[in-house]
This record gives structure tokens, sequence and C-alpha cells, in this order.
């Protein structure tokens, strides 16, 4: 093993997680905006509580600040065009396969699921800034969701490698 700053092991050390792919949008009027996020964790139940990280220069930034309204999509194996769509250019990302939900916000026609939340707080955290939302609304979708791992997304091998057993009380 090799030691290296921490600033450039980090992205590295990252790349190794796998982690789930999600669309976090919003909506300034008639005008949606979004974006691709690996960051979205569930931080507590009661109330529900979700966070995930907003990079300061976001072009969605500005209207998720103002609005305080957020719209998650947890994206489908099948949904891979979605997640390199969002995280392009931001004048091609609404072009198709989105309606607006009853909300209000963005939605997207297919998700493994649907959150819509409100921003309950943001907090300055480097070159990003870590938003925690309360969901108001849990809508669930269908299929394996796609992952994130080394750079690229990926569909989940089903066949589980270890099966847990609650013990009997």
């Amino acid at each position: 093993m090799t030691g290296h700053s921490a600033g450039t092991d980090l992205r590295a050390a990252f790349r190794e997680a796998v982690s789930s792919t999600w669309v976090i949008c919003a909506a300034d009027g008639d005008r949606p905006v979004g974006f691709t996020a690996i960051s979205v964790v569930s931080v507590s139940l009661a109330p529900p509580l979700v966070s995930f990280n907003l990079s300061r220069t976001s072009s969605s930034r500005a209207t998720i600040e103002r609005t305080g309204r957020v719209s998650l999509h947890l994206l489908g194996a099948h949904q891979s065009h979605l997640a390199r769509r969002f995280a392009g250019d931001r004048r091609s990302r609404f072009v198709s396969d989105w309606h607006w939900h009853d909300d209000g916000l963005p939605a997207l026609t297919e998700f493994s699921a649907r959150l819509s939340a409100d921003v309950e707080a943001t907090f300055d955290a480097g070159d990003s800034l870590l938003v925690t939302a309360q969901v108001t609304n849990h809508q669930q979708g269908h299929g394996d969701p796609l992952v994130h791992h080394r750079g690229a997304y990926h569909t989940l091998d089903r066949t589980p490698s270890l099966v847990l057993q609650e013990e009997s009380a």
C-alpha cells in the first residue's frame, strides 16, 4: 500500500463504493431543473429525512435554495441514458421521459422509487452543500435500481452471496 494525499485519494476510494443512482429535480415556475446524484442517503425514519450533496456550481442550486422543494428519483436498471443525460448539458435534460406531477414538481416517467421532499437545511461542505430534506410523499416504482461503481453504471447481480437471518427471540 502506498500513501497519497487525502484529497487525491478520496475520489479513488469512493470509486470503489457502490452507490444508487438518482435524478433530483426542482422547478422554478414552469422551468424544471435537475441533476444526477449518487449521494442520496436515508437520514431518519421519524421524521422521514434524506440528504444529498449539491455542488456549489450546480445549475440547479439557486432553484433548490429558493423554492425549498425537490423530487428525488431512484433510477431503474434500464435508465442509464437518463443518468448520463441529467449529468450532461442542462439544456437537454428535460427533452423527454418526464411530466409535471400533481405536487408541482417534475417527475420522471419511470423510476424505481420517487420521493417528494421539502428542504430542511443546507450546510457548507467544502465545494458542495449538504442538503437535508423531509420526505412528504413516496411512490414505489418497479424494477431493480441502477447503481454506480468505478465511474460507470451497472445493474445488480441478484444472486445473494450471504443471507442474513434474524435471530429468534
